[in-house]
């Protein structure tokens, strides 16, 4: 089974960033946080789970009920400072690539200018999900009444 890279690498970082709060032991997480969390479908989120999970990056363990399971986190090996090595080493990478970035191309107010937009961006496309979610709830309300309306008819 195979996942797009940014996906794969969206669930590896969320897995990653869960792990490091609950400082490597075993969490229970509920699907539906994880899809929220995500921004996957859930035909996505079913398949990276078990993507991961063959692809030795998490354990997956039965939890509470059908909607949550327990996780393990399995690629965190501590450092010295507490940090988990793939964290520890993707940071300075990101921190490293981004300062030769911010040089080449001319100074920081350019990349200041860049994440600004991207930012703009992700907010703009979180108010238009919640929209729709308002939307559909409004819909759902609206039968919800409906159906009532008709039960005390009759």
């Amino acid at each position: 089974m195979r996942l797009k890279e940014k996906t794969h690498r969206k669930f590896v970082e969320f897995f990653e960033k869960i792990s490091s709060m609950y400082q490597g032991k075993d969490f229970e997480l509920a699907y539906s946080d994880i899809q929220r969390e995500t921004g996957a479908a859930s035909v996505t989120l079913k398949r990276a789970i078990l993507a991961l999970a063959e692809d030795g990056v998490i354990e997956v363990l039965p939890g509470r009920n059908s909607r949550y399971a327990r996780f393990r986190y399995l690629l965190a090996v501590q450092t010295p400072e507490g940090k988990s090595e793939a964290v520890y080493n993707e940071s300075h990478n990101l921190e490293d690539s981004s300062y030769a970035e911010k040089a080449q191309s001319g100074g920081i107010s350019e990349s200041v200018n860049e994440e600004i937009s991207e930012l703009t961006q992700l907010v703009d496309h979180l108010r238009r999900r919640v929209r729709n979610q308002e939307m559909a709830i409004a819909l759902l309300q609206d039968r919800l009444a409906e159906i009532e309306d008709r039960m005390r008819r009759r």
